[in-house]
């Protein structure tokens, strides 16, 4: 990435400095306020050594109302373009008017950047976002493996395709970090230099970059480490490359590749992220369309660059695959069987951690549907005051009694009627998590329900279907094994009845494995055999 500084370091820079010292006079104090005015899109940046060309300034092709016009004309400005009269009356830096220019603006740097690089970042910034070029010398290859031996025609055709698998490990592995450093270099880096004159502020570069770097890294050091030295070895020695030789490096592999863990967890996000940018800042979609565009980015498209860590972690074992089927040597067959082993664990862990993610962003989705805990009445204000610290339902907090990674789950909703007693029938709308079933009431004039019951643990819940098609009979259990309540449930069909007894029954047979006591199957089959041999009595 090499350095671009400003030519002069007056007050106005860049495009309005040249342009000023080119054609000078009364008009360096009011450049400032018409800057927007004075220079037509794509104009070519000006030196400003070439004062002698006093008379003539090029303007790129369409350019509006000034095209081959020399600025010198442009002095005297009718007043409605002035004050940004073809944008409605209005002051002269009207909200239309600041677009229009930030929009130019932009246009300008981009242009300066085409034209001179990328300008370096701040040191606190490079430090994050620069990956030094020095060992970018060393990740060059050769066009083929067989240019390193000398000795490919003599060997068997088997072996040749097991070295032809390996050397699109080692092409693509460089492949993918120059891919990668399109992201740090162009745009992430443009982005930055953008920010500090006041353009993009709004995008925030760590939501679509900032894990980015760690990938590069833990690639730079898998290449240094790993597969160069092979590589190396291949080159001083003019023999095949030996699968065993990568053994070591690919056994490390979730201790190397840490970072791709953050990044899957992010990526749905980052895309979302990117796409909402893209479809709703105009000035951002410039950027990405310039991005993408130049000759850095070999056309890559800026989704495809932020897919493409998820797509090359999970292309591992089928790369070593490839390796695998090729290699008739037993040692070789059984490094290469303990590398893709390596390897798929590390992707088992990531899957994992993504699920779980996924799952906690569902049960705070669902938890912001359910608002006050109101399960009693108080009968004072002052019972209410002592009741309060006690009425608020986290749902997300950990299930009780099973390890931190089962989260809780929202399994089934929906609208019922309930009798409790001999009162009426009330509207509720229940939901069943998966450990838990909720009891709660609509509020007209909120989206949230407030739980107007107890919560109801699975565990100590009994499900028995009634002689109504759509009825069945809700039993929460005490410590005692015995009954703390009961609702009739009355659904709005025999088919919705058979969907809530499933799920119910569902849930509590996956419950976390380890309920305190015996399973929730056996108890409801104890309570069920003690409550008929009470009505023989």
């Amino acid at each position: 990435m090499q350095g671009f500084d400003p030519p002069t370091q007056r007050p106005f820079q860049g495009l309005v400095a040249s342009r000023i010292e080119t054609y000078g006079g009364r008009y360096r104090a009011s450049a400032q306020g018409t800057a927007g005015n004075l220079f037509a899109r794509g104009s070519p940046v000006l030196d400003p050594s070439r004062r002698r060309l006093q008379g003539y300034a090029p303007f790129a092709k369409g350019c509006g109302p000034a095209r081959g016009l020399s600025p010198l004309r442009l002095r005297e400005l009718e007043p409605e373009k002035r004050h940004g009269g073809h944008f409605g009356a209005g002051p002269p830096y009207s909200p239309k008017l600041k677009e229009v220019m930030k929009a130019h603006e932009l246009e300008v740097r981009l242009h300066t950047f085409s034209m001179f690089g990328m300008p370096r970042l701040p040191p606190e910034d490079r430090r994050h976002w620069e990956i030094g070029e020095a060992s970018d010398s060393g990740e060059a290859i050769e066009k083929s493996w067989k240019e390193l031996v000398p000795g490919h025609k003599d060997m068997s055709r088997e072996l040749c395709h097991q070295q032809e698998a390996l050397w699109e490990l080692l092409t693509t592995e460089l492949i993918y970090v120059r891919k990668l450093k399109i992201m740090t270099d162009l745009l992430a880096s443009g982005l930055l230099n953008l920010q500090r004159v006041g353009l993009l502020t709004e995008v925030s570069v760590e939501t679509l970059f900032g894990n980015v770097p760690s990938l590069i890294r833990a690639h730079r050091s898998f290449w240094e480490e790993v597969l160069g030295p092979s590589l190396e070895e291949m080159r001083a020695s003019g023999q095949p490359l030996d699968p065993i030789s990568l053994q070591n490096g690919f056994l490390m592999f979730s201790q190397r590749f840490q970072p791709y863990v953050l990044y899957c967890l992010r990526v749905k996000q980052t895309m979302a992220y990117a796409r909402e940018q893209q479809d709703n800042n105009p000035l951002f979609h410039t950027f990405v369309q310039w991005c993408e565009k130049h000759k850095r980015s070999g056309r890559q498209m800026l989704g495809d660059l932020l897919i493409k860590p998820h797509q090359r972690i999970t292309k591992y074992p089928l790369l070593l695959q490839a390796v695998l089927k090729r290699s008739p040597e037993a040692r070789a067959r059984e490094a290469l069987n303990a590398m893709i082993a390596a390897v798929e664990s590390f992707l088992r862990h990531i899957n994992k951690q993504v699920r779980q993610g996924e799952e906690q962003e569902s049960l705070v989705a669902a938890a912001e549907r359910i608002g006050p805990y109101e399960v009693l009445e108080p009968s004072s204000e002052e019972v209410e005051k002592n009741l309060r610290p006690f009425s608020t339902l986290d749902l997300t907090s950990p299930v009780l009694g099973v390890a931190p990674e089962h989260t809780r789950q929202l399994l089934l909703e929906g609208p019922v009627r309930v009798k409790e007693g001999r009162e009426g029938k009330l509207d509720v709308y229940l939901f069943l998590f998966s450990d838990v079933l909720l009891v709660t009431k609509r509020q007209r004039r909120a989206d949230k329900a407030k739980v107007i019951r107890p919560p109801l643990m699975l565990e100590k819940l009994v499900c028995q279907p009634l002689r109504d098609p759509s009825s069945f009979l809700l039993i929460h259990l005490t410590e005692f094994q015995c009954v703390s309540s009961a609702l009739t449930v009355h659904c709005p069909s025999p088919a919705d009845r058979a969907r809530w007894l499933e799920k119910t029954q569902q849930a509590q047979g996956t419950c976390p494995a380890a309920w305190p006591e015996e399973s929730v199957h056996r108890q409801q089959k104890r309570v069920c055999r003690r409550a008929l041999g009470r009505r023989r009595e």
